[in-house]
């Protein structure tokens, strides 16, 4: 069963959203379970103009990132701020909607997530908040239970309803497979996660997460603060590796670019 999602900002101060969002701007929604929502071992206060949308307002991002399960360290607060200091983006808006403990049916229409992805939708939508990139990190619920037939037609119903709401971004599909136990990696979700990349349609490779072992996670399946680090590095390469960064020939996908 997923995790339900903590409560709101509290004394989180709010941003103003208008001058932030322009076409400098990444605005990333993050869909999968625990490794991308707030299950790392430390957290993270973005130092540069990274941000998290949660609702229909703005706030600098600090984990754990709002909209997400968990309450602690989170990848992407990281990722932000490797984006912004090497001139990829001149801000980072993360809109953080993954659930720990999420399985891939639960996100495809039907699926008791498939509504709160909606409503995400239609919140950035109503705030004039194009989304310019989709990071899927999921896969380890699926793991060693699900069929590669299964995993990627779930899959591509969600897509297809995200497609269905006006979105073009680009979606970038992480492999990941391992938690807890003896962190044996399931090569059939493994394989599905690979066939799922489909540059012509706008899905591209996320990175290998499944190569960060024991050393790199504090309780055998999230990631402790050095794997949280490399993570946001292996995220940061695969998004210059697929030309999805601004300052690195992001061009050359106008037809899924804003």
């Amino acid at each position: 069963m997923a995790e339900e999602v903590p409560s709101g900002p509290s004394s989180r101060e709010e941003v103003p959203l208008s001058p932030i969002s322009d076409r400098h701007t990444m605005v990333a929604l993050v869909l999968g379970q625990s490794n991308a929502a707030n299950h790392g071992e430390s957290r993270w206060v973005s130092t540069q103009r990274v941000y998290n949308f949660y609702q229909g307002k703005l706030y600098h991002a600090e984990d754990p990132l709002l909209g997400a399960t968990g309450d602690r360290g989170s990848v992407w607060t990281r990722l932000g701020d490797l984006l912004v200091t090497d001139g990829d983006y001149d801000a980072v808006i993360f809109v953080a909607i993954a659930v720990g403990s999420s399985a891939v049916s639960q996100w495809a229409p039907g699926g008791d997530l498939s509504s709160h992805l909606q409503a995400t939708l239609n919140d950035t939508q109503k705030a004039g908040l194009p989304i310019t990139h989709i990071f899927w990190h999921q896969g380890e619920a699926d793991a060693h239970v699900t069929s590669k037939t299964v995993y990627m037609q779930q899959f591509r119903d969600m897509v297809r309803a995200i497609r269905e709401n006006g979105i073009t971004a680009p979606i970038m599909v992480s492999i990941a497979t391992v938690c807890g136990g003896n962190m044996t990696v399931d090569t059939t979700i493994q394989q599905a996660q690979k066939e799922l990349v489909d540059p012509q349609n706008g899905i591209f490779a996320g990175p290998n997460t499944d190569d960060l072992g024991e050393a790199f996670r504090f309780d055998r399946c999230h990631f402790s603060t050095k794997g949280l680090d490399e993570a946001a590095r292996l995220w940061h390469h695969a998004l210059r590796k697929a030309s999805l960064s601004e300052g690195h020939e992001a061009q050359a996908h106008p037809a899924i670019m804003p």
